[in-house]
């Protein structure tokens, strides 16, 4: 389906922009035909140099990380994208989990990917634009004038082999590589398509994280629909992105989705007054989206719509469908892709099964069995409900990993293992407050609440700023337990 869109594209619309990049206060189109050029291009180092390999990419969103990730997979190669945020000791230790033998990086992260390969012995880097990087694709370009044949003259590869391995946003101490098929990207292409309006010639920015399988999936979708994106590396800057490339709708996490209404509230009373033109519409996912920021978005004129998924599943579960009837809380309705099947297990979870679905958890075969059952469902560890018309409503979690407003994702079992090392802290619980989720931590402790508040503040500093305690309750009484001594939650 993607390569076809893509081949498609390549001949109906060669100079047509596929992206629109950033340069100075005005953007550079990039046509189809120059874009399909790059994939191919590229695709011919990947296969001579790296064929059947893993390649870890390491980078903020770009043209560049976009072409790599798509020559890659049609080379043969499996893509591991990596958070650049992460300290050098966590990529390489995600890079030698999965077997990694070639690191490509952006310019930005150059001091961080040398880092990497000091800690990996034998990693192969790669930079995006480097002298090194020239002298390949000159090679290449070479190459492909004297054959005069392309990955454009082939028929599309095997989709259901592993294309790319995502680690999930957990922050357990225990990598998870979730690996995915082609297929399972184009199911949320398949189900988006029919879901949201899209169509060539619209407009629309890069403004998920492309480590993340929503990032991925929701820039593939956007492509295959022949829409143009403004690559937009800072989403601070979202405001000005939408401005500057005149975005129609954007793929978005709630996080963004506020900032946004605050900027447009400051300049106008609408989106369509601030920005000169409508936005036509917003799919938020990655975490709930808050009723007020639907209400602030709703308010501006902005049509505002969920979508639910997990990476396991290649962000494809549920999704906006269009309808009549507002439904600011519902997580969209399931699936409409090809084999792709959702139901409400007996206890309350929601399961899916299908070609969305992982492959499995790489080298964790036991980890594997306990999320996908013997029938093939995948197990997400949300407690939900879908109701008679195919909306899904998101009751709670199974477990009790806390979802950010940023898509990110913290594992309370980590935090109350930190508290618990504190001086005096005899018991703690940590859980989510609010629409927001912030980070609450309640406690029970020997010594005097001074103490407790001094020794959390102490413990947020070294900690990333998704994952700081926001709120410490001390309590004066121990928490009340089951009969296996264990704390009872809720």
């Amino acid at each position: 389906m993607i390569f076809e869109a893509f081949k498609r594209h390549r001949a109906e619309r060669p100079d047509e922009p596929a992206f629109l990049i950033a340069s100075g206060d005005r953007y550079v189109p990039v046509s189809w035909r120059r874009f399909t050029d790059d994939i191919a291009t590229v695709c011919w180092i990947a296969e001579k140099h790296v064929p059947g390999a893993k390649v870890a990419v390491l980078g903020e969103n770009s043209y560049e990380w976009i072409v790599t990730h798509a020559a890659c997979v049609l080379a043969g190669a499996v893509v591991v994208p990596v958070e650049p945020t992460l300290s050098a000791d966590d990529i390489a230790r995600r890079v030698r989990f999965v077997g990694a033998s070639t690191l490509l990086h952006s310019s930005l992260y150059a001091d961080k990917a040398h880092d990497v390969a000091k800690l990996v012995p034998g990693l192969s880097t790669g930079s995006f634009g480097s002298r090194k990087t020239d002298f390949f694709i000159n090679a290449a370009v070479k190459a492909l004038g004297l054959l005069r044949k392309t990955v454009w003259h082939r028929d599309a590869p095997d989709p259901d082999r592993t294309a790319t391995m995502v680690f999930t946003s957990g922050t357990t101490s225990e990598p998870r590589a979730v690996e995915l098929s082609f297929r399972s990207v184009e199911a949320f292409v398949e189900s988006t398509s029919r879901a949201l309006p899209m169509s060539p010639g619209d407009r629309s920015l890069m403004l998920l994280p492309l480590h993340h399988i929503f990032g991925i999936a929701a820039t593939y979708t956007m492509l295959a629909n022949g829409v143009a994106l403004g690559v937009c590396p800072d989403f601070r800057r979202i405001y000005d992105a939408f401005e500057r490339f005149r975005a129609d709708f954007a793929f978005l996490v709630p996080a963004l989705a506020d900032i946004l209404a605050g900027k447009i509230e400051r300049k106008a009373k609408s989106a369509e007054e601030a920005l000169g033109q409508p936005i036509r519409w917003l799919l938020t996912g990655g975490a709930p989206l808050s009723r007020r920021t639907y209400e602030r978005l709703t308010a501006l004129g902005v049509k505002t719509v969920s979508g639910y998924g997990l990476t396991e599943t290649a962000a494809c579960y549920s999704m906006a469908w269009e309808s009549d009837v507002p439904r600011p809380t519902s997580a969209g309705r399931v699936s409409s892709a090809a084999g792709v099947e959702t139901k409400v297990s007996d206890d309350g979870e929601l399961l899916v099964r299908g070609p969305c679905v992982m492959k499995g958890y790489y080298m964790m075969p036991e980890r594997t069995a306990e999320a996908i059952d013997s029938d093939g469902w995948f197990h997400t560890g949300d407690a939900g409900r879908i109701d008679d018309g195919g909306y899904v409503w998101i009751t709670g979690r199974k477990s009790r990993t806390i979802v950010l407003s940023s898509g990110k994702k913290v594992a309370p079992e980590e935090l109350e293992e930190k508290l618990l090392a504190l001086p005096g802290v005899l018991e703690a619980m940590v859980s989510g407050e609010g629409e927001t989720r912030e980070i609450k931590a309640e406690i029970y402790a020997s010594v005097p609440e001074e103490s407790v508040c001094r020794a959390v503040a102490l413990l947020n500093g070294t900690l990333p700023v998704y994952q700081r305690i926001k709120r410490t309750v001390v309590r004066a009484e121990p928490f009340p337990r089951t009969a296996s001594g264990k704390i009872k939650l809720g």
